[in-house]
C-alpha cells in the first residue's frame, strides 16, 4: 500500500469544474460555453420543458376557450353525525351549534354524513344530509331540514 492508493479512494463525488484557468486546461477563454448566444451569457440557458428556442411557444399559441364547471361547483364540509351527537346536547342542532362545537367553519356549507344510531329526538338544520342520516333521525322521531335542497 502506498500514499497514492490511500488518496485515490473513489468517494462518488465529482470534482468541480475549474474554468478560466488558461488555454492548456481545456476550459480556458470561453470556459466551455461556446462562442455566442444565450448559453454563453450569464443567466442564460433558459431551457425549461416548454422552451422552444425563442419561438412563440405552443401553449401561448393555443386559444383559451371552452367551458369548465369547476367555477360553479358547490363544495360541502362533511361532518359525521356521531361527532355532532357527542358534542352537541339538546334537541336543536343547527349550523351555529355545529360551528360553535368546532366541527366546521361558519363559511363552510355543512353536509351531515355517516348515519349512526340516534337515541334522542332532535331537529337538525344543515345545508345537506345523506339518506342514512335522515332515516336515522326520523326513526328517532326527529326531523331534518336541508337548506340546499
Amino acid at each position: 500500500m502506498s500514499l497514492d492508493d490511500i488518496l485515490s479512494v473513489n468517494t462518488g463525488r465529482r470534482r468541480s469544474k475549474r474554468v478560466g484557468r488558461g488555454a492548456g486546461s481545456g476550459l480556458g477563454k470561453t470556459c466551455g460555453r461556446g462562442q455566442k448566444g444565450e448559453g454563453s451569457r450569464s443567466g442564460g440557458k433558459n431551457m425549461g420543458p416548454l422552451f422552444e428556442g425563442g419561438q412563440f411557444p405552443l401553449w401561448m399559441r393555443l386559444p383559451r376557450r371552452g367551458f369548465t364547471n369547476a367555477l360553479h361547483t358547490v363544495r360541502y364540509q362533511p361532518v359525521q353525525l356521531s361527532r355532532v351527537l357527542e358534542r352537541i346536547e339538546g334537541e336543536r342542532i343547527d349550523l351555529d351549534a355545529i360551528c360553535a362545537a368546532g366541527l366546521a367553519d361558519s363559511a363552510d356549507r355543512v353536509k351531515l354524513v355517516a348515519g349512526c344510531e340516534v337515541n334522542r329526538k332532535i331537529q337538525v338544520t344543515a345545508h345537506r344530509a345523506t339518506r342514512s342520516v335522515i332515516a336515522a333521525v326520523e326513526a328517532a322521531g326527529g326531523s331534518v331540514e336541508q337548506l340546499d335542497g
